[in-house]
């Protein structure tokens, strides 16, 4: 009779794969907890969902809008803008608001933008567009502004009836970019220069200034009395008269990361200002702020921003076949300019090439000076400049001989009843140095100490008339001819 088998041998020997399984098993891991990375970034940075109206709203400029309950839609440029945070027990109660101030060129309107989750990422400048049910006229003193007296508030993550668009992808840059109140041809209410606001322009109602970048320094960080992180952003804005700087805190720091130097153009109505050794601007709850607007004094600023980017040449030639000299000597209609007048209509039609006269009073010369430095004659070769005492000298770079002309510093400043033109601002033709210097350049250079003294002496103070040109493209003032 076969032995009875023992229980062992109904149990064959372990496989390795279920060791593996054993081993895996001791390794700890993490549940999941059903979330999509997908999901978890829609969750952890929220933004507006795709909208679609549920009933027809009316397109309005915002200078057209009137208080009351209707459906309407409108488009503008961020103006001025800051953040209010609330706190609140409630789950789903919104976080904060931001108040927004939008305009366009027929008026602006104060939004209030409450939030929830959604980050807005607002900058100065941004097209927009706001679709509302309601429009209610604001309260002077606490919200609104004299500028824009109206309010409309909305929640576009709890209210399917309003949204609030930001058109990052499809802005032109030329929609809503005329300043409220400016006409073409027509000097802009309120707009003064930059020395005249550090100079008590500051007091006049709504004065605005015309500046442009010159630099953007670091972003800073501090903690403020609440304990909560801002942010500032410090700005030094220039036109052609004087410098300041804008100070830009918390969100509104971001706008300055998409400003360009010597580039982008800021108009400011009723900036904060502290002015003492340096001018300082902020901006406030007033404070409305035009980035690169559409007139014909921001495109003049930008030109001469990037003007002084460029090295000025020492002695800039003389344009030839520029300028019609015969035509401006011998015509019927010979207009007199003033120095402003010369201003004025180069800034009005910046390309326009006209010539005309200008009656002016030398106040200084520096020929001896000049001649005492070996400088009365210049120009530069290899992007060196070259001065002597001679009419032609050897550039250092190439070695060749190089032709020198008159230094246009010998002349000072000149002035008549409107205005002044500071030294080597001009570029002189040949003609109009011997006819105001009664030489030409090689007599100049032979002369003796005694005899230039006596000319300097001889020529100040006197009226002379001038015949001038001026073109975009030569970009200074040229003189044709001079009458004693």
């Amino acid at each position: 009779m076969a032995p009875f088998p023992s229980i062992l041998s109904f149990y064959g020997p372990e496989s390795s794969i279920d060791a593996s399984k054993e081993v895996r098993s001791s390794i700890p891991t993490q549940p999941g907890d059903g979330f999509t990375a997908a999901e978890m970034e829609e969750a952890l940075h929220p933004t507006l969902k795709p909208w679609k109206p549920r009933q027809e709203y009316d397109e309005i400029d915002i200078g057209s809008l009137i208080p009351g309950t209707k459906a309407i839609t409108f488009t503008g440029r961020v103006a001025n803008f800051f953040e209010q945070q609330t706190q609140s027990k409630m789950p789903n109660a919104a976080k904060g608001f931001i108040k927004v101030v939008v305009g366009d060129e027929s008026g602006a309107l104060t939004i209030r933008l409450w939030y929830a989750n959604v980050n807005y990422n607002l900058h100065l400048g941004q097209l927009v567009s706001i679709w509302t049910t309601h429009i209610s006229a604001g309260e002077m003193s606490t919200f609104s502004t004299p500028t824009a007296p109206l309010v409309t508030s909305i929640f576009p993550e709890r209210d399917n009836s309003c949204y609030f668009m930001i058109h990052d992808n499809s802005d032109d840059g030329v929609q809503c970019k005329t300043p409220l109140g400016y006409r073409d041809g027509q000097e802009l209410p309120g707009l003064m220069t930059l020395r005249n606001f550090i100079d008590g322009g500051f007091d006049i109602i709504q004065g605005k200034i015309l500046v442009c970048v010159k630099s953007i320094g670091a972003g800073k960080k501090y903690v403020n009395k609440k304990g909560r992180e801002c942010g500032l952003v410090n700005i030094s804005l220039f036109d052609d008269t004087a410098e300041a700087s804008l100070t830009l805190w918390n969100t509104a720091a971001l706008s300055a990361s998409r400003w360009k130097p010597s580039d982008t153009v800021l108009l400011i109505s009723s900036p904060g200002w502290k002015v003492d050794k340096n001018a300082h601007l902020s901006l406030n709850s007033n404070t409305h702020v035009d980035v690169d607007p559409c007139m014909a004094d921001a495109d003049w600023l930008r030109g001469f921003a990037q003007r002084l980017m460029k090295r000025e040449h020492v002695n800039q030639p003389f344009p030839e076949g520029v300028f019609d000299v015969e035509a401006a000597t011998t015509s019927e209609v010979r207009i007199l300019f003033t120095i402003a007048d010369v201003d004025e209509f180069a800034r009005a039609a910046p390309g326009e090439i006209f010539m005309g006269y200008l009656s002016v009073i030398i106040t200084e010369f520096q020929i001896v000076l000049l001649h005492q430095r070996s400088m009365m004659m210049c120009t530069e070769c290899c992007g060196v400049p070259l001065f002597a005492n001679t009419i032609a000298a050897k550039c250092k770079q190439c070695g060749q001989e190089v032709a020198l002309a008159i230094n246009p510093k010998i002349v000072g400043s000149i002035i008549d009843e409107t205005g002044c033109i500071s030294a080597g601002k001009l570029v002189w033709s040949d003609e109009a140095w011997e006819q105001l210097l009664g030489r030409t350049a090689q007599q100049l250079v032979e002369a003796t100490p005694p005899l230039l003294k006596y000319l300097e002496h001889r020529l100040l103070f006197l009226r002379y008339t001038l015949v001038f040109g001026w073109s975009e493209d030569v970009g200074k003032l040229a003189i044709l001819q001079v009458k004693m």
